[in-house]
């Protein structure tokens, strides 16, 4: 699994260079110390940045929070920039459009980042802990307020982490390139 998760890492290179920004920045913006800032190690940190575990059920959810945003974000604009002259208006050469190789480079750019979005693994399991587990921290009305984010953190970090959601985004995008 460790290799499916690192060839998929290695795919989407751009998205994992800046989802490591991301958090970087994040865990300086809350204050939690970040142990390694290397953010293309060949382990299961690939795409992320080794930090200190948050101390409370807030400074979890924002370190998980933050990151996500500002890559959907970032994402959003070069997909909505790529998706529709190659998916909709059908340019499918240099013939067609003098800008062909730029909209392919922005949509590769922008299911990269798509991709490496969720927080990592551990993270996930940590904030989960913080919320639900048996020394759980959180309120009782945080815990049912942001249930969904959470549970969506979690699964996205599992998809991730098995590296499904980067082929299965990438396989979606070809076949519909190829059918449509």
């Amino acid at each position: 699994m460790k290799t499916i998760y690192l060839i998929s890492k290695f795919i989407t290179l751009p998205g994992a260079f800046l989802k490591g920004f991301w958090e970087h920045l994040a865990c300086r913006l809350l204050h939690i110390p970040v142990e390694n800032a290397n953010y293309l190690p060949a382990d299961v940190h690939c795409g992320h940045v080794q930090n200190s575990p948050a101390q409370s059920p807030a400074q979890s959810f924002l370190l998980a929070l933050l990151p996500y945003l500002a890559q959907r974000a970032l994402a959003w604009i070069f997909i909505a920039a790529a998706a529709p002259p190659l998916l909709l208006f059908g340019v499918r050469s240099a013939q067609e459009s003098h800008f062909f190789f730029l909209y392919l480079v922005a949509l590769y750019f922008g299911l990269s980042l798509l991709c490496n979005s969720f927080p990592s693994w551990p993270q996930a399991q940590q904030q989960w802990r913080l919320f639900y587990g048996e020394t759980a921290q959180a309120s009782s009305t945080a815990k049912i307020l942001l249930a969904p984010c959470n549970a969506w953190f979690f699964l996205g970090a599992w998809l991730e982490k098995t590296g499904i959601f980067t082929l299965v985004l990438f396989a979606a995008v070809i076949a519909s390139w190829i059918l449509w």
